[in-house]
């Protein structure tokens, strides 16, 4: 029998490929030494790395085994970014990116195979060593990735003499939008003149000439581009017009967020920058993946108007759902008209098919993704099952809705499903409110056959079933799923930044040679915002403690959900949601909100679906007979509980018997 490590370094690579997760990649490492340095190309390959602490030690590594960082080929780097906030007397936080640069200036000489470095930093600046030890030690790097915050590099930066890139990232933080330095004010006071930039406008402005050297590399020295990204994490929009005079043959990807499309200033002629990006789109025919990710409140972009003929290559779309209509229904115009295209916008042009979807998008596009929530009372169901109608390639949908009262979500839900039936990837989100039960949800995506990945995110519904439950009639009701995961999240006014899920599980479903369901491998993770301290006050039966600290040690909760979780009975979260704004509970969340959530419990284990009786499924003991939601479960446990009454009351005879004798 050949032995493990006697295995050549290519069978270990391929396992890798078929891996769930990088901590089953670490997990097969660690066999041996020989399949360590077996695994060492898949494990290192990328490398993302939280914090200073986590930064330093790593690249301190990498800096000490130039065998191990020759074959990192993408490195991440989020320097104010701790999963385990350390004390402040301890921790220097305004120096972490300068301590974060210079690690990663002293390991740049070995990382000769890197790809791609992408720098996730908040406000302080990095060292400007650090881009200039990238462009020289790393002679493959192609992708750069950075932020800017407060403060921007100097026009000299080593960041902007980068040349032959294939993609760029630009981010834009908190502070650059506090600072306004996207805001065209500071960028001068002649909004005419022709070398606009990122928000600035003026020769004279403070920043005028950084993003003049920024848009100088990307345009001159980059003329292979293929991924550009401009985005910020702020709806105040930013100018781009140098972005709309640029010419890539070879981009394939454009991700924009929160630009101006149309600026008009009182008392001067209107700049039409919507024209000069429909002209941009145009000019590149070669882009498959296109991301508009501003909020549709601000990014007010009419793409009726583009020619019919754009974007033929386009796979992937981010945006609203106003762009997507937009896209989908535009028609070609009459070649005897003139004004055609003017009149197109207003919708009196000499139009020849009528709208539903005649553009190239109708046989290319095959992901979509609304990222920011939709509400319901802006849609119908017959306006969103026109447009997803009309797209017949389309494979995978990631969408966001949020529930108000009074509207039918199961509707908007089958809406989907009735429009794409050929659909491999769902991912839908339903915030603010309770929307379905899992179970009603498996018997609405039956009509799916194809479907093979599926992700599930709402707030649980009050007396849902445990999740591995719900869980276990989508694979029912799907059998052709691979992995699925689901997530509850408590119930939150705002649709813009939900919060982090209670409860979120993995789903590996296995079946047999005829396609039958047979095992689900579940991963669960289960996060206690301060239960115990919850039912405190939810009872009322005492006042509050003075202090938080006294009950933290306190593992009542977490030992109660864990048991329920484990005999198959519901918890009080969903009652502790629905508690969320009772008088008297408030401090309560304020005090979660303090001390933040402690850490998941994580549950793993096979639940078999085949039915009780089955000749291959293992005979159930009585334990398992008491916990099971079936009538039979519900008479075993009628007959224990009347078998303890019958000794509780023997007990008390005897006892009784025994004190008068």
């Amino acid at each position: 029998m050949l032995a493990l490590d006697s295995l050549p370094a290519e069978i270990f690579l391929e396992v890798t490929h078929y891996l769930a997760s990088r901590p089953d990649v670490f997990h097969l490492s660690q066999v041996s030494t020989a399949a360590y340095d077996k695994v060492i190309p898949a494990l290192y390959a990328e490398v993302d790395l939280h914090g200073a602490e986590q930064c330093e030690r790593t690249l301190s590594m990498m800096q000490r085994c130039p065998t191990v960082a020759r074959h990192v080929r993408r490195l991440t780097v989020h320097p104010e970014h701790e999963f385990t906030p350390r004390p402040r007397d301890q921790y220097r936080a305004w120096d972490n990116a300068g301590l974060v640069s210079r690690c990663v200036v002293k390991a740049a000489r070995n990382l000769d195979a890197l790809l791609q470095f992408e720098w996730d930093g908040e406000d302080m600046l990095p060292s400007d060593q650090m881009w200039a030890e990238l462009r020289s030690r790393c002679p493959s790097l192609k992708y750069v990735a950075t932020t800017f915050g407060c403060f921007l590099p100097r026009p000299s930066s080593s960041l902007f003499q980068f040349s032959g890139l294939a993609g760029f990232s630009l981010t834009f933080k908190d502070g650059f939008y506090a600072h306004s330095l996207h805001v065209p004010s500071r960028g001068g006071s002649d909004p005419l003149k022709a070398q606009h930039v990122l928000g600035l406008a003026d020769a004279e402005a403070e920043s005028e000439p950084v993003f003049t050297r920024l848009w100088d590399m990307l345009t001159l020295r980059c003329p292979d581009l293929e991924s550009l990204c401009v985005v910020g994490h702020s709806s105040e929009p930013s100018e781009a017009a140098r972005l709309y005079s640029a010419r890539w043959p070879k981009l394939r990807r454009l991700a924009l967020g929160a630009l101006v499309w149309n600026t008009n200033v009182p008392g001067t002629a209107p700049i039409d920058h919507a024209h000069d990006f429909k002209d941009f789109l145009g000019a590149h025919p070669s882009i498959e993946s296109l991301h508009l990710l501003g909020r549709p409140n601000s990014n007010q972009l009419d793409l009726s108007t583009l020619d019919h003929e754009a974007l033929p290559n386009l796979k992937e779309f981010s945006g609203s759902f106003a762009h997507l209509r937009m896209l989908v229904d535009r028609v070609p115009v009459a070649e005897d008209d003139g004004n055609a295209q003017a009149q197109n916008a207003n919708g009196n042009g000499n139009l020849l098919p009528p709208p539903g979807g005649n553009t190239s998008l109708t046989k290319t596009l095959r992901r979509v993704c609304f990222p920011h929530a939709m509400h319901l009372r802006d849609l119908t169901p017959l306006t969103i099952s026109r447009v997803l109608m009309s797209l017949h390639a389309l494979t995978s949908i990631k969408v966001t809705f949020a529930i108000q009262g009074g509207y039918d979500s199961n509707g908007i839900l089958r809406t989907i499903v009735a429009s794409c039936p050929h659909l491999l990837d769902l991912d839908i989100t339903c915030t603010t409110k309770p929307s379905f039960f899992l179970d009603a949800f498996a018997n609405a995506i039956r009509g799916l056959a194809r479907l093979r990945t599926l992700s599930l995110t709402l707030v649980r519904m009050p007396g849902e079933e445990p999740m591995h439950t719900g869980a276990s009639h989508i694979a029912l009701a799907n059998p052709r799923l691979k992995t699925f995961s689901i997530a509850f999240i408590p119930a939150h006014p705002s649709s813009e930044s939900p919060a982090p899920p209670l409860e979120r599980g993995v789903f590996e479903l296995t079946c047999d040679t005829h396609g039958i369901p047979v095992s689900l491998h579940v991963t669960q993770w289960h996060t206690l915002p301060w239960l115990w301290l919850s039912l405190w006050a939810w009872a009322g039966a005492w006042p509050l403690p003075r202090s938080a600290d006294a009950l933290a040690s306190v593992g009542v909760a977490e030992w109660f959900a864990a048991a329920a979780s484990a005999l198959g009975i519901e918890t009080p979260r969903a009652l502790l949601e629905s508690r969320a704004n009772a008088p008297g509970v408030g401090i309560v969340g304020a005090l979660a909100q303090k001390r933040g959530t402690r850490k998941p419990t994580v549950r793993r284990w096979v639940l078999d679906l085949r039915p009780s009786g089955h000749p291959d499924a293992a005979p159930k003991g009585v334990g398992a007979l008491l916990v099971e939601r079936s009538p039979a479960g519900e008479e075993a446990r009628l007959m224990v509980f009347c078998l303890c009454l019958l000794m509780l009351t023997m007990w008390a005879l005897a006892g009784k018997a025994l004190r008068e004798i």
